[in-house]
């Protein structure tokens, strides 16, 4: 008998320490679970600003600091003449405070950076909106870049980019990828009567070409190799041909008086495209000018030009089927660009100012006063 209650005993302490042991563990992954989300609670809220959940770093910000701090300066420059010292940014010019300014740029336009990114992820655009990702993908498109020039292959743009350059790329990239994909899933859409309605509003201004236009065309080269070496004498030359001329005939003789080059031109629906590739300024002055009128002197590829209009043409009204892709595209962006300002306006922005304060103030070199 004395033998079983000792079994007994012996049992119970065993469930005893088996129960105790059970306890321990969970109250420790309960510690655990508690710490780790005290300190990501703590990590979040250290950062300055948390756009719907999406905190961004302190490094992140600094690089919207740099986006923006060339920009501010200029504004202060422009507006209350602030010259850049080492008081610029803590000093207040009529109650604005360059310091103050550039946190807000810099909040507003990592705001709108981090805003869009959550569309196009709501989009479907895989996007990895983290700081290092964005520098891994600057490293990797200027490896790109750099080995395609290398293989002697075509480059748009430069060969490598600096971060202001590359911000601006990716901004673009990303915009382009989420209008497509929204375009594709029935978000974005405008109906055929709404581009048709487009068309006729604005087609005599924004969908008609110039007609045929008939020039005089006086080019006067100067530097190294021509019969003028100084820019301003070879432009004092050409002002003193457009005054003399007052008419076609007067035009052609007081160009041959100053020894000025005159060529007969000619800009028509099946050269326009051609021409403004090879004289885009020369083709816009031909645009503007009327018949009997005289354009603008202009510079153009290393020579001074003056025009003179014999005739013009009607304009020439481009089809609807012809350009209603065009309109179409035009339409989307301007639907896709109030929804992505609109974005950051909608947002739930968590902003530590003090924060973000003491992280400028360290990133410009500012001590508090």
């Amino acid at each position: 008998m004395r033998k079983q209650k000792d079994q007994t005993i012996k049992g119970l302490r065993a469930k005893q320490k088996q129960f105790f042991i059970l306890f321990l563990l969970i109250t420790l992954t309960a510690v655990f679970f508690l710490v780790g989300a005290s300190q990501k609670r703590s990590s979040i809220a250290s950062e300055p600003l948390i756009v719907n959940g999406h905190a961004a770093s302190a490094e992140q910000f600094g690089m919207y600091l740099g986006l923006k701090k060339a920009l501010v300066a200029d504004y202060f420059k422009q507006t209350y003449g602030a010259e850049y010292t080492d008081q610029f940014w803590t000093t207040s010019y009529s109650g604005e405070m360059p310091l103050q300014r550039l946190i807000d740029e810099a909040k507003a336009e990592l705001t709108k950076t981090i805003a869009l990114q959550q569309l196009a992820k709501k989009s479907g655009i895989a996007v990895d909106g983290s700081y290092v990702s964005f520098l891994s993908g600057m490293e990797a498109e200027n490896s790109r870049r750099s080995k395609a020039a290398a293989d002697g292959e075509i480059v748009y743009g430069p060969t490598s980019f600096e971060i202001e350059a590359y911000y601006s790329y990716y901004m673009s990239n990303l915009e382009s990828a989420t209008l497509e994909a929204m375009q594709k899933s029935g978000k974005l859409s405008v109906p055929d009567d709404k581009v048709k309605q487009a068309y006729e509003t604005d087609k005599q201004t924004k969908y008609s070409l110039s007609g045929h236009v008939k020039l005089k065309w006086a080019v006067l080269p100067y530097g190294k190799g021509a019969a003028l070496i100084n820019k301003n004498e070879a432009l004092r030359v050409m002002e003193q041909l457009k005054k003399a001329a007052v008419d076609q005939a007067s035009f052609i003789d007081s160009a041959k008086q100053l020894a000025i080059e005159v060529m007969d031109a000619s800009l028509t629906s099946a050269t326009r495209r051609t021409a403004a590739l090879e004289s885009p300024i020369a083709v816009q002055q031909a645009e503007r000018i009327q018949e009997d009128q005289l354009s603008d002197i202009f510079e153009e590829n290393g020579e001074l030009h003056l025009l003179y209009c014999i005739s013009k043409g009607e304009p020439i009204l481009q089809s609807y089927e012809k350009v209603k892709d065009a309109i179409a595209s035009q339409l989307l962006s301007e639907q896709f660009r109030e929804i992505a300002q609109q974005e950051p306006r909608l947002a739930t922005v968590e902003w530590d100012s003090e924060r973000a304060e003491r992280l400028a103030r360290s990133w410009l070199g500012v001590t508090k006063l």
